[in-house]
């Protein structure tokens, strides 16, 4: 029961949490937005009247989209609106925010599940071989190989494959999301980015849970590798692993924004990034809310997920 009340109160702080943070980016493109140079109105009228704009249409834009109200009272009223379920509508295209944003957001959740899968799948398999073979050829080699790729930014990684696969043998698409394949070389540039990081943390992870009592037991009753993987190891392993990788998936969002505009994706970075740059407030606070929310919900299913494996650790008030 204590166990079960800890994993009940982790659920219940990081929804709270969530609901911090979330507001937190939103205020922080709210604040980027006003905080660009020129007439934030001027900009919205130029965006939708074009050439036929003048002083009287910027004057219409400024009211129409209620940037003659105070600072603060915007941000009320958008606060507000969240609390309604709904984000209002974008001050360039006059479309909802909230079916624009979430569409953005499948995307970009397409490239995650995907690249993170990849990652999560590959580290488990190349740090369990390097583990169980400490310091062989193969571990050395892999932690070289592992230290030289989490060097390379994701942008350098992503350049790299679009120039082998894209440009040079022309298997697949280089950029958009509206060819088949598309998919494919965004989500090799997370999963790349992820995989040094992870691999290493499954590797010590495993060089650990080896030295038990129990690995070792099994190696002196002359149980199989693959037994004593799936009976002693696989549990203990995947806790610190778990509680590594929901931080670092957290922290690779910010790197989605650069496979977005990279890839040239409809996805939520190059949605908040083009906002910004039209001073499109609405539709910039919607992506940050959407993207806070992404990066908290990430942590608190590693954090959940942990406590399940092993409650023990919850318990007394400790986290691994």
């Amino acid at each position: 029961m204590p166990a079960m009340r800890g994993i009940a109160g982790a659920v219940i702080g990081h929804l709270v949490a969530a609901a911090g943070v979330a507001f937190a980016v939103a205020s922080l493109a709210f604040v980027a937005v006003q905080m660009a140079p020129g007439d934030i109105a001027f900009r919205v009228a130029e965006a939708r009247y074009g050439e036929r704009i003048s002083l009287q249409t910027v004057d219409q834009a400024r009211q129409m989209t209620g940037l003659d109200q105070p600072v603060i009272l915007q941000y009320g009223r958008w606060v507000g609106s969240v609390f309604t379920g709904q984000l209002g509508r974008s001050m360039i295209s006059g479309r909802e925010v909230t079916p624009e944003v979430w569409q953005s957001f499948q995307t970009t959740m397409s490239i995650a599940i995907i690249g993170v899968s990849v990652a999560l799948v590959l580290s488990l398999m190349v740090g369990f071989a390097a583990g169980m073979r400490q310091d062989s050829i193969f571990d050395r080699g892999f932690l070289v190989v592992s230290a030289v790729l989490s060097s390379v930014p994701s942008f350098l990684l992503g350049i790299i494959l679009i120039t082998i696969f894209a440009i040079g043998m022309r298997w697949l698409p280089a950029a958009g999301n509206n060819l088949p394949g598309y998919a494919i070389l965004p989500s090799c540039t997370l999963a790349l980015a992820l995989l040094p990081e992870l691999s290493r943390v499954v590797r010590n992870a495993v060089v650990a849970t080896m030295q038990d009592f129990y690995p070792t037991y099994g190696r002196i009753k002359g149980q199989s590798w693959l037994r004593i993987i799936f009976t002693h190891a696989l549990r203990p392993t995947l806790v610190p692993v778990i509680a590594y990788f929901g931080p670092l998936v957290a922290h690779t969002i910010g790197g989605l924004v650069v496979i977005d505009v990279l890839f040239n994706l409809d996805g939520l970075g190059t949605r908040l990034i083009d906002s910004v740059l039209a001073a499109d407030i609405p539709m910039a606070m919607g992506a940050g809310l959407l993207i806070g929310i992404s990066v908290v919900a990430i942590n608190g299913i590693s954090d959940v997920t942990v406590r399940l494996l092993d409650p023990r650790l919850f318990v007394a008030g400790h986290q691994p």
